[in-house]
């Protein structure tokens, strides 16, 4: 999973059952603990999971990640929005093509998984089953090479109607404006042709794709969740310092901190974990280990966090620590979901 511009090894545990005969009776209480120390053992930097309500704190995780974030634009407005790229649907042979444009796309993007171009066949092959709808990937493309794309999949609306929801969106960088915007217009002729109202899109609530909607208008709906849905917690502390080095050398020497301060020090329940960046001097970060992981990930802040433990970050480092790990939304596309 990315961590900003790293990448650390991350555990994701799906699906756990227990026969309702055998509930209350302590089974998935062991089955985690054995699966943590697992993932403990196999030197994992962080474990995930989507969680039921109220079950999983009890195991040391919190939310990381943004739950939903939706915008809802008018079929008639975002029609408009046509911009003049040929608009197909995709091959088998564009996987990497797609691949290449989710890694520029989501370069920078905590929460967000290093994918293969396997991931995307599902969507790109033709065999479903007979009772499937059929999923839909549309490519905006240049010349022959696609530059945006949009993944979709079809979704009851009423007891008698299916609605396509497109639920991943990507583009190279330099081409959103042009391929997005062709890739929603062309969704959007689709949906005015099923007399559908709204066109409703998901993407990151600070992603610079929605800027494309900004000219036609929007309603946005983001939702953070308590104790369920995309949660985390760090299981190897050393792995997760590791991974971040880079990420902080970068931060300190951005900000102009290189060779003052030198060390950056991860502390939470009784481990310790340092990230040695050059010459300089130690700052701390002490955080229960699921309010650390929050901070890492850019889910809170440490303005936020030093309201619970004022102890957390000398005065004088809180702009540092804000610089390094500042508060942004860590996201998953629902694709990688588990």
């Amino acid at each position: 999973m990315r961590f900003r511009d790293t990448v650390a090894p991350v555990a994701a545990i799906a699906g756990v059952r227990v026969k309702p005969t055998r509930r209350g009776q302590g089974y998935s209480r062991a089955l985690m603990e054995a699966a943590l120390d697992y993932m403990r053992r196999q030197g994992y930097a962080v474990s995930l999971l989507f969680g039921i309500p109220g079950f999983y704190h009890r195991f040391g995780y919190a939310n990381v990640l943004v739950s939903k974030s939706d915008a809802w634009v008018k079929t008639a407005a975002a029609e408009s929005l046509k911009a003049g790229l040929a608009v197909r649907e995709a091959k088998p042979s564009d996987g990497e093509a797609l691949l290449a444009i989710y890694d520029a796309a989501n370069t920078g993007r905590t929460g967000t998984f290093e994918r293969r171009a396997s991931a995307f066949s599902p969507w790109l092959d033709d065999d479903e089953e007979w009772w499937q709808k059929e999923r839909r990937v549309l490519v905006a493309e240049d010349a022959g090479t696609p530059v945006a794309y949009a993944l979709g999949d079809w979704e009851w609306r009423h007891e008698s109607e299916w609605h396509l929801r497109p639920y991943e969106i990507g583009a190279l960088p330099e081409r959103e404006n042009d391929g997005v915007g062709s890739v929603i217009g062309a969704l959007a002729a689709e949906a005015a042709a099923r007399r559908e109202k709204w066109l409703t899109l998901e993407a990151p609530p600070d992603s610079s794709l929605l800027g494309v909607l900004k000219p036609v208008g929007f309603t946005q709906e983001i939702e953070y969740t308590n104790n369920q849905g995309g949660m985390g917690r760090i299981m190897d502390l050393g792995a997760l310092a590791a991974a971040l080095r880079d990420t902080v050398t970068t931060g300190l020497r951005a900000m102009g901190t290189e060779g003052r301060v030198g060390r950056v020090e991860l502390v939470c329940d009784g481990e310790r974990a340092a990230i040695d960046a050059g010459a300089g001097r130690r700052l701390a970060i002490e955080l229960p280990q699921q309010y650390l992981l929050q901070l890492l990930m850019g889910y809170r802040s440490i303005v936020e966090l030093s309201v619970d433990f004022p102890a957390c970050v000398a005065d004088e480092d809180v702009a540092i620590v804000d610089a390094l790990f500042p508060a942004g939304s860590p996201y998953m596309w629902r694709l990688d979901h588990f």
